[in-house]
């Protein structure tokens, strides 16, 4: 089955699973600002990592490819982003969506 959250061989990605971890404690406080902001924050190099850095090995599953640049990766994570937060169901989920989109959009 072609799942789209995992590897060939139906590994989850390291990074994917801290993205995972991540957005769980994003949920757990995502009415608090200023927690939110600070998991952010301690977070911010393995958020801005793929979208910073051109020589990064992407998850065969990433959304980016290799060939683009810095803006055109910025332009397809606000895409993605805005389409999941479009599929999201819980308020909870779209904020928690929304303030990753915005803390990393606030970088480019």
């Amino acid at each position: 089955s072609n799942n789209q959250n995992s590897t060939p061989g139906g590994q989850v990605s390291p990074r994917q699973m801290r993205m995972k971890e991540l957005t769980t404690d994003l949920l757990a406080c995502i009415s608090d600002t200023d927690a939110v902001e600070k998991l952010l924050e301690s977070n911010e190099d393995f958020l801005m990592e793929q979208l910073n850095n051109d020589g990064v090995v992407l998850d065969p599953d990433s959304v980016y490819d290799p060939s683009m640049n810095r803006a055109e990766r910025f332009a397809r994570y606000k895409e993605v982003m805005e389409e999941r937060i479009g599929n999201a169901r819980a308020p909870a989920a779209k904020n928690v969506l929304s303030a990753l989109r915005d803390f990393v959009t606030r970088r480019e």
